[in-house]
This record gives structure tokens, sequence and C-alpha cells, in this order.
């Protein structure tokens, strides 16, 4: 065996340029087994392996039931049937490669399956920007020697490569041909190939497409594969490419697992630990992530953590039971970490198509109406829901945070010096009312306005920095979470600091709002006392109530950054304040309402 593993392993050290390590030995090991622990693990790195990783049977998921448009096993294997070459697509980290390893071993180990078909998997993901047509196409054509020895003990794609002296870009195409036309002639075998992260090549993607294309009109006659599936994060689409370079059956985009799939990986964690998992915290493993695969588990993992971490009085007295809190705690902590998957959000934030539709729903406004492809291409990704709201609460909170790191023209104007909690503790509690006058100082004085900037990036700029201002406050010493108010033009921030020493236990809630200018009329007051103030005063208010109310919370703040023409004359300050006493069902309310306005400020 050494040989052999020494051959495999060192083959894939020569794609360092290409890929971190860590996931080269992770993918490797996993595929052959070759490591095992005592107990499983959720698994967060790589394809999940069921004698290792809490695992969920792609054919018995229950996403991937009833609704006709939706991915199952069944389908799949019926355009393998009818030699259709098609797409499987989903966000990064759902589960994509370990669905297509699943296809492999089904095809190949099913007894009347592998009768007729013979699947090989190959993993293509490289940094083709530098590097030839003839450099990448022998690259694949390696990969596929690889998948023939690992899976089917098959040294002809090798033997094939050596043959060639010259690095041609056929090589590639020449030897799914050969290859397709040897298991045919010998075993009665039709060739079915699975290109996993077909869509990581730039360069030569469309090269790539068109040898695919070339020989499909020969699959029929067993001189190529009769079925390709390419995997990977987009559609070929999404490319933008013109022509039909590629005849495609379909494109599948991967789903989400229903809660009853979040379930029921947990309840192999509650058999393996010991560890019972509340139906409360299924409710919030589920809420926090709407089924989003790798969160799912990365959750998992961070719930093993906290218990591992536990003194032996701590876990009798938490009682290895996995609740809510426990859950939210975990799930505050994976926010403030730079994790792998949120590494990966870092990176496809910086697509204007995705900008283009993700900033405004962030800042409670509506994306253009022309970018339809964009909101597509955005749901396909997995930032995105059907219903165009952000995928789940988890990216609601850390998207904010991703593109004030991410967009210079945010960055450039936001101040991150943030005081710690502990700067404004009074008589045993935080003042809120002193940390939002900080955060109108840091506003007026810390560069974050600029004349030169336009309206739109202003308001733009002003909202990520409330945001980016909360969340450090808040993460300063207890934890911050932002609630976007779907079609009301605001958003919630609620912080919280809960067992600390030198404080009592505090909650805040604060509704942040932008009003943009109504043409020079001026018509909207904000005198938040005034019984005849305007509609959207007494919107406001009643909005904060609300939350306040669902919160078991009475006294909550308001913050009003107003874009209007000369509706201050009569205050000599652009920071207007009052506190506003009202009452609801018997309960007295106590708000705190400001309104900082632009315009009066006399931007310079």
């Amino acid at each position: 065996t050494k040989p052999y593993i020494c051959m495999l392993l060192s083959r894939h050290i020569l794609k360092l340029r290409n890929n971190s390590f860590k996931n080269i030995c992770s993918s490797f090991c996993f595929s052959k087994n070759l490591f095992s622990n005592e107990k499983k693990e959720f698994n967060i790195n790589g394809p999940s392996n069921p004698s290792e990783h809490f695992y969920l049977n792609p054919e018995e998921l229950k996403c991937y039931e009833a609704a006709e448009e939706k991915l199952n096993i069944d389908r799949i294997l019926g355009y393998i049937k009818k030699n259709k070459y098609f797409v499987v697509h989903g966000p990064r980290q759902s589960m994509k490669t370990s669905l297509m390893e699943y296809i492999t071993n089904k095809i190949n180990k099913d007894e009347e399956l592998s009768k007729e078909y013979l699947c090989t998997y190959a993993n293509i993901e490289m940094n083709d920007s530098d590097s030839t047509k003839g450099e990448v196409f022998t690259e694949i054509a390696a990969e596929l020697a690889d998948a023939a020895i690992r899976e089917h003990g098959d040294t002809f794609p090798l033997e094939f490569n050596r043959s060639y002296k010259d690095e041609r870009e056929l090589i590639f195409q020449d030897l799914l041909s050969e290859w397709s036309n040897k298991r045919w002639r010998e075993e009665k075998k039709k060739s079915v190939v699975i290109f996993d992260e077909y869509d990581s090549l730039e360069r030569h993607y469309r090269n790539f497409l068109h040898q695919l294309r070339k020989g499909y009109k020969n699959r029929t006659d067993f001189f190529f594969p009769c079925s390709v599936i390419l995997c990977g994060m987009k559609k070929v689409e999404d490319k933008k490419l013109t022509g039909s370079p590629f005849n495609i059956a379909e494109s599948y985009r991967t789903k989400n697992w229903f809660r009853e799939d979040v379930k029921a990986l947990y309840r192999q964690y509650e058999e393996e630990y010991g560890n019972r998992v509340t139906e409360e915290a299924i409710d919030r493993i589920f809420y926090w992530t709407q089924g989003q695969p790798w969160l799912v588990n990365r959750i998992g993992v961070g719930i093993m953590e906290h218990f591992e971490l536990l003194s032996q009085e701590e876990k009798e007295k938490e009682k290895c039971i996995v609740t809510s809190d426990i859950v939210d705690r975990v799930v505050n902590k994976i926010k403030i970490n730079e994790e792998t998957h949120l590494m990966s959000l870092h990176t496809l934030i910086k697509e204007p198509r995705i900008r283009n539709v993700i900033i405004p729903l962030i800042n409670n406004s509506q994306y253009d109406p022309k970018k339809e492809m964009d909101v597509e291409y955005v749901k396909d990704l997995g930032i995105l829901s059907e219903e165009e709201n952000i995928a789940n609460p988890f990216y609601e909170q850390v998207l904010p945070r991703i593109i004030i790191s991410s967009e210079k023209s945010l960055s450039r104007y936001i101040n991150t010096k943030v005081k710690d909690y502990r700067t404004y503790i009074k008589d045993g509690k935080i003042d809120m009312n002193i940390v939002i006058n900080d955060f109108f100082n840091l506003l007026k004085g810390g560069g974050s306005i600029n004349k030169d900037m336009f309206y739109s990036e202003l308001e733009e700029t002003i909202v990520f920095f409330a945001y980016g201002y909360f969340r450090k406050f808040g993460n300063s010493g207890g934890d911050v979470n932002r609630e976007r108010q779907q079609g009301k033009g605001a958003f919630d921030i609620h912080v919280q600091f809960k067992d600390i020493d030198d404080i009592d236990d505090s909650e805040f809630v604060i509704e942040f709002k932008t009003e943009k200018s109504d043409g020079g009329k001026g018509n909207r007051s904000f005198d938040f006392n005034n019984t005849k103030a305007s509609k959207q005063v007494k919107k406001n208010k009643e909005q904060l109530l609300d939350y306040l109310q669902s919160r078991d919370l009475t006294t909550g703040y308001l913050l009003v950054i107003d874009f209007q023409d000369n509706i201050y004359t009569k205050y000599k300050e652009a920071l207007h304040y009052e506190e506003v006493k009202l009452e609801r069902k018997g309960i007295s309310y106590n708000l705190h309402c400001y309104c900082f306005n632009i315009k009066h400020y006399a931007i310079r």
C-alpha cells in the first residue's frame, strides 16, 4: 500500500500552488479512510465520510423529497440513463462534493447500475490564470488518471498521459474518447464522469466546455462518456458566455436542509455522546442557519467544543443538555471568528453583481429591478433566499461586517475606534445614552461625513458606520445582533451584556432609521412628543414599541438620520433629543429618541 499512498500524496502535493495543504490532506484521507476516530464528529472540512462523521444519506434527506424542481438521486440517475450532460451547482460547502461522491459510489457499487456504468469522480479545482492551455488540460488529464487508479485500479489513463511527449490541449478530449471506448470494448460499460469544481477555471473555461461539446456527439457510439456531470458553485450561463458551447440538459441547485434533516443529524450526535439536544435548541439551530449544511455542522462543532472546555462541576450543572442558550453562545463566537466559510463570503462580496443586490437589502432599500439576473445569481450562491431576503439570520449578522472590511469606499470613511463597554458604566449599569452621544460625535468628527460624497453613498456609509460602531461596542464584552425589518426601511440592533462581574445584566434595543430628503418641503417634523407629529414619527415609535414588546423590555432607543432640507431651523443643534413616555396594554415604555439632521450639520 505504501507506494500507492506515496504516489497519490506526492501527486497532490505538487498542486500546492492551487490548493491549501490542509484541504488536500483532508480530502485525501477522508476519501481513502486511512484514519478513523473512536467517535464520529460534525464535519466542516472536505467531503463527509459516514464512518467518521455524522452523516445524512442524500436519499433520505427531506429537502430532496416532494417538490419536482428539487434535485434528487432518482432524477440524477434518470439523466445519466438518458445520456445527458448536466450541472449540479450550489453554494460553497453545501455538501455538493459529498453528494457527488455518493453518486459515484452508488453507480459503481449498485448491483444493477455497476453492470452498465462505470463512474469516475475528479476534482479539477485549480488556478489557471497563469497557465497555458496545454498545462491546464494536462493537469485535468492527470486528475482523471489519479481518479481511475484510486477508484478502479485502472492504469490506462496514466499510461495514456505518458504517451504524450508534449503538452497538447487535446490530451483531455483524446483521453476521454480513448478511455470510454476501451471500457466499452473490454467490459461493455458506459463511462460516466463527474468534474467537481469545474467553475474554478477562468481563462480556459470556455475551451474546457468546447472540448466536451466536440466529444458530445460521439457519446452514443461509446467513444465519449455517455454522461458528464459538472459540479460547482455556478451554472454554465453564469459565466455569461456568448453562444452555446455546451449542450446542457438541466442545471440543478442543491438545497438547504429542512428542520427534520437538522434534527436527524443532531440525533446522531445524541446517540454518539449521550448529550440531549432539546427541541428548542434544534429550533434555534434551524433559525440561525435555515438549514445551510456547513453552518449546521459548524454549530455542532462549537457545541462539542463548549462541553469539552467545561469543568466536571460545570458539566454536572449543565447536565450536558444542549439548550437554545448554548446554541446562541456558540453562534456569537462563530460570528467573531474568521472561519473559512466566512472568508469565502469575503471573496464573493467583492463581485459587483453581488454587491448590487446585497448592499441595498442590508440598507433596507430596493435593488435595481433591471438586476433580475444578478438576483438569481446571488440566490444560486446561497446568499439570498427564494423570497429574496438574506439567506439566514447568521448571514444577516456577518454580511455588514464583511462588506465594511471589503469595501474601500466604505472603510475609507468608517472610524473604527470604539471605547470599551467599561467606559460607559454608571452606578453598576451601562448608560446607553452616553454610548449613543459618542456615536454621533464620532459621526461628526471621525471623517465619516464628507461633502464630496453623493447622498446615496453618504446614506450607505452612515448605515454601515452605525452597525459597525454598535457591533464593536457590543462585542467589547457582550453579544450584538442586527435584525433587519423587512419592508420597513429600518433595522434593529440588539445588544446584550450577560454574566459579567462588574455590571448588572443589561439588554438594549436600538432602532436605526434613515429619512431621505423630501425635496426641500421639510414637512416631516420630528417633534417626538408632539401628539400632532407626522405619520412617520408615529410609525417609528410604533415599530420600536413592537420590538420592545417582543423582547419583554420597557426601554428602547430610536436613532433617526435625517436628510431633509431646512427642517431644524428652530433647533440650535443638528442633534435633537427627546425622551418619550408611552403606555401600551397597561405597560409603561420609555423611548429615548434622537434625530441627527445631515444638512443642518452643514457638511464641510
